[in-house]
Order: structure tokens, then C-alpha cells, then sequence
């Protein structure tokens, strides 16, 4: 338990503290929306196994769109941060399957984490609006109400959790009960004291300390009975002073002491409070490592229901893959599917995946033919495979990777300083110098921007280095002549589109394709040979090339 407890908790910076920097978690105009912003959170979360631009090559905004079926928002922000930084520890992965296993077997344990999570997404709304320093300084009480109670209720709340037996499921309820002992929880409970040493809660005060009770309200009674007093001793000075009529002067006082109750409990007390407890206390809560904590246990559970109810969403058949740590990478898959794609389309094609012991996986056929789509389905099955989910497959075996990586073309390399090729040649050397045999890599062309000669004899040098460390190494290529090259040499497998009444099925299948269907789809899409003679013939270029011919 103290090893998982450790896994748990390392290798995440916790969303509070990200949100109390960045202002990831947003609460919408007239507090009737939260939201979390999914490019801040991008922006700022460090890149573990996964750059940033293989991220957002395998599309990582629609992967977690798909997935996401979180109720809180702290939960859908912790299950994008799983997907920005999945885990590599193997004790902590099988811990998560075995807790979702759990989840799904277990009716009232899940309905009960239905309930709390539910009851926690009332009041999430003000408690980040607390947490955000959005409280409004002049009007403050109402929104500090809804936040304690939403803050205190986390821990209370989760007692109707029934206990299970799964180490993570646990340790995920342990945090949270752990913050009914804190003093954040015991501030956010109530009531709290202004001392002359910060603030306290009940528990921390004696008979005998000097203290204040805080009270989230414009009108209290000890403000009323002490402005009141106030005004009464002010009519009773003013009768003995002018020996006036005491009825008289205790009317004054006691309108003046309306009056003055009026702008005390709407003009003074509100942002006084403020600076004087709700700054503060906003300050103790967001340091508060037992709350932080508790935050992150409620994400990393509403994660879990999350990948249940994707299953379900799932129209193919899904499954929590066999996840093993050795030292080489290799990815296993029956009836294999995009998790994106696949989720809206019933007659989503399946493909067999077999990326076990060959190093190289060498993918050609024309356009529009699934290579593309058949490697992000392999990084993004293996990525939530990683985190604990289900992939889409009816059956899958993996091994953690260390690095997953995606180099595809970048048109827009011409304005850098090296074009095309030195940009895409950086890419190539950043992959290579970190990859290891547990890494998975996906290549998409390579050495582009270079003459036919160059790109053979570089790429092959790349390649054969890539099958030299061992690696999972996936290449999409139109070229061939450098398949044919490693085949002639013994190394790596070799895929390509299958094609069916010359239309491609999206399957995969043993071979090298040499057609590159380019006449087609100039075809296609009107600019075949035949298309531009007809265009030149319709326009008259032709005629006038030949009448200047003719005249020369």
C-alpha cells in the first residue's frame, strides 16, 4: 500500500496549485458556468513520455473529448493530465485496472460513487470561485457560503462510500477522508476566529484566547446590540449635556444607530471581512496539502467512472489490455480500432496489430488508404492503455513505453531557419538520441525536402540506427525502393493497404505496395493529364502554341 501510495501521489503537479498560478479552472460571467481551459492546462503541464508535438499530432483534444465522460470538472482536467503525462509505473497501472474491474462488478459501490460524485459537482462551481479569488469583495458571503459547504462536504460526503477491497480505489477514499482532520477542513467547517496569531478554527482555542468570531453575514446580532448600544448611550449623552427630552434624544440616538448599523453591515463589515479572513483563509486552503490532496483523490475517481462509461459509450468491443514492464516495447491487438473514429461509426473497420520482436514496421499504399489513421490508433490505444483505461480492441497486450513519439511533415517549415529538411532533420535527431528499446516511435516520411539520392542513403542510415537500439519504429512511406532495401537485408515486417475493386478496405495486410494510385486521385478530383488537355484545348493555349511553333 505504501509503494502505491507513493506512485499515486509523485509525477503530477495538482491542479489547485496549477489553477491558483494559471487560472485553469474558470467560473463563467454571473457564476453560472465552470469551465477548464484545456489549452492553459496544455500550455503549462511539463511533457513527460509524450513531447507536445506528438501530442497534438495524435490528437490529443479529441482523444480526451471522446474519453471524457467525467461528472466534475476537476475530474476531466485529471484525466486530460493522465493523458499529457501517463504513468510508467506498472504496480500503479494494474492497481487502476483492478479498481475499474471493482467499479464495474460492484453495483452499490458505484452507485455510491455516482451519488458523492454528483454531490461534489454542486457545489465545485463555488468552491473554485473561492479558490480562483473571485469572491466578490463587496457581496462576498453568499459565494463564501456555497464554497465552505462544498469544501467541507468533501470529506463528509464520502462516508456513504462503502469500502472496497482494491488498493487504489483505498487510497483514493483514505485521501479524501485524511481532510477531515486538516486545519483547512476544520476552517471550512466552521466557525472560524480572528486571533492575534491568524486564524483559527474551534478546536485551536482556548476559554482564554483573545479571539473573534467570524460570521459570513451583513448583519449579525453582537454588530446589531453593539451599534444599538452605541446609539442609545449617544441619546442618553446628548439628554444630559442640553437637559433635553430623553425620549427625543433616545430617538435620535437610536436612528442614528440604524443608520449607522446600515453602512457598517453593507459598506464597512463586507470588505473588511475580506481582507480580514477570506483573503487569508483562501490563502491557508490552497497550501493546505491534506485538501490538495483530497481535490486529486475526487479527480483520479471520477477518472475511474470515466473509463466505464466510455466503455459503454464504445459501439466495439473494448478491453482493459495486458500491461507488462520488460525491456523491450512491444504492442499486441486484436480487431484494433481508432478510439476517436470508431466511437461514432458502427462499421469502423478493425485491424489485427502485431508490433512484437521486428523492430522495424515498414507501412506503404497510396492516400487515403488508413496508414495514417491505423499508427495514431496504435499510439492512442497504447496511451490509454498506459493510464489505466480500455483500448478498443477485443483483445491487447503492451508493454509500458518510455517514449512515445510522431513525426509527420511540416508544411509550414519553410520559414524557419534550415526549411523543410534541416527542421524535419532536428525532429528526426530529437527522437533518435532519446529513443530506447521501450520507446515507440511513428515516422512519417523521412530526410523530405532533399534530393532522391540524399533522402535514400539518410534514410537508411536513420533506420538502421533505430533497428540497432531496438525500438518499436513505425515508418509510413510512399518510397519503396527503401522498403525493399531493409527486405533484401532480413529486417523489419512490411505492411500495405488492401485494396477491393481498386477502393481500399482500411485494412492492413502482409506486403509492399509499389502502386502509388497518384492517376486516380488525379482522376478524382479532376487534374488528370486528360483534364489539363482539356482545359488548355477549351481555353485555346493549345492553338496559340501551335501557331507560334508554326511561326518560328
Amino acid at each position: 500500500m505504501k509503494d502505491l501510495e507513493k506512485v499515486a501521489r509523485n509525477g503530477y503537479e495538482p491542479l489547485v496549485r496549477i489553477n491558483e498560478n494559471d487560472s485553469v479552472f474558470h467560473v463563467g460571467s454571473g457564476s453560472r458556468d465552470l469551465t477548464v481551459d484545456f489549452e492553459a492546462l496544455f500550455k503549462n503541464l511539463p511533457a513527460t513520455i509524450i513531447d507536445k508535438q506528438t501530442l497534438s499530432l495524435i490528437q490529443l483534444r479529441d482523444l480526451h473529448e471522446a474519453v471524457d465522460h467525467t461528472t466534475s470538472k476537476v475530474g476531466s482536467a485529471t484525466l486530460f493530465r493522465s493523458l499529457m503525462q501517463p504513468p510508467t509505473s506498472l504496480g500503479l497501472i494494474l492497481a487502476k485496472q483492478n479498481s475499474v474491474r471493482e467499479l464495474e462488478s460492484d453495483d452499490k459501490l458505484r452507485n455510491a460513487v455516482v451519488d458523492y460524485l454528483g454531490e461534489f459537482q454542486i457545489g465545485e462551481m463555488a468552491l473554485f470561485k473561492f479558490l480562483n479569488g473571485q469572491i466578490h469583495e463587496k457581496r462576498p458571503y453568499g459565494d463564501f457560503r456555497k464554497a465552505m459547504n462544498g469544501g467541507s462536504s468533501i470529506a463528509r460526503a464520502a462516508k456513504s462510500i462503502p469500502l472496497p477491497y482494491t488498493g487504489y480505489l483505498k487510497f483514493l477514499l483514505s485521501e479524501i477522508d485524511n481532510f477531515e482532520q486538516s486545519a483547512g477542513y476544520k476552517l471550512m467547517r466552521g466557525p472560524i476566529y480572528r486571533t492575534f496569531g491568524g486564524l483559527k478554527s474551534k478546536e485551536d482555542i482556548s476559554f482564554f484566547t483573545p479571539c473573534w468570531r467570524f460570521k459570513p453575514a451583513n448583519f449579525t446580532l453582537e454588530n446589531l446590540i453593539g451599534i444599538l448600544t452605541v446609539g442609545g448611550l449617544m441619546g442618553s449623552a446628548v439628554w444630559l449635556k442640553e437637559g433635553g427630552d430623553f425620549f427625543l434624544a433616545s430617538l435620535l440616538g437610536g436612528k442614528v444607530s440604524m443608520l449607522a448599523a446600515v453602512f457598517h453591515g453593507l459598506g464597512i463589515k463586507p470588505p473588511a471581512d475580506y481582507t480580514k479572513v477570506i483573503k487569508p483563509l483562501r490563502k491557508k486552503i490552497i497550501r493546505d496539502e491534506q485538501f490538495i490532496c483530497s481535490v486529486e483523490s475526487i479527480g483520479k475517481l471520477d477518472e475511474l467512472m470515466s473509463f466505464i462509461a466510455y466503455r459503454k459509450s464504445m459501439p466495439h468491443p473494448t478491453t482493459l489490455p495486458e500491461v507488462t514492464d520488460a525491456g523491450i516495447h512491444y504492442f499486441i491487438a486484436d480487431n484494433l480500432r481508432n478510439p476517436i473514429e470508431a466511437k461514432e461509426n458502427k462499421n469502423y473497420v478493425p485491424n489485427s496489430v502485431n508490433l512484437n520482436g521486428a523492430r522495424l514496421t515498414f507501412i506503404t499504399g497510396p492516400n487515403s488508404g488508413g496508414k495514417t489513421t491505423y499508427c495514431k490508433s496504435i499510439l492512442q490505444n497504447q496511451l490509454l492503455g498506459q493510464i489505466g483505461g480500455y483500448v478498443v480492441a477485443s483483445e491487447a497486450k503492451m508493454n509500458l513505453t518510455d517514449r512515445m513519439a510522431y513525426q509527420a511533415p511540416q508544411f509550414d517549415a519553410l520559414q524557419e531557419e534550415e526549411g523543410r529538411f534541416g527542421t524535419e532533420l532536428k525532429r528526426t535527431r530529437d527522437i533518435f538520441y532519446s529513443t530506447t528499446p521501450r520507446s515507440l516511435i511513428v515516422l512519417d516520411e523521412l530526410a523530405e525536402g532533399t534530393t532522391v539520392e540524399e533522402k535514400m542513403q539518410l534514410s537508411r542510415v536513420v533506420l538502421d540506427g533505430f533497428h540497432t537500439i531496438g525500438s518499436n519504429t513505425i515508418l509510413v512511406t510512399h518510397n519503396h525502393a527503401l522498403v525493399d532495401y531493409f527486405k533484401e537485408d532480413g529486417k523489419g515486417q512490411y505492411l500495405q493497404v488492401e485494396f477491393s475493386d481498386e477502393k481500399p478496405t482500411h485494412r492492413l495486410i502482409d506486403g509492399i505496395s509499389k502502386e502509388s494510385h497518384a492517376d486516380r486521385v488525379a482522376e478524382r478530383i479532376g487534374f488528370s493529364g486528360e483534364a489539363i488537355n482539356r482545359h488548355l484545348k477549351e481555353q485555346g493555349y493549345l492553338r496559340k502554341r501551335q501557331s507560334y511553333e508554326e511561326s518560328h
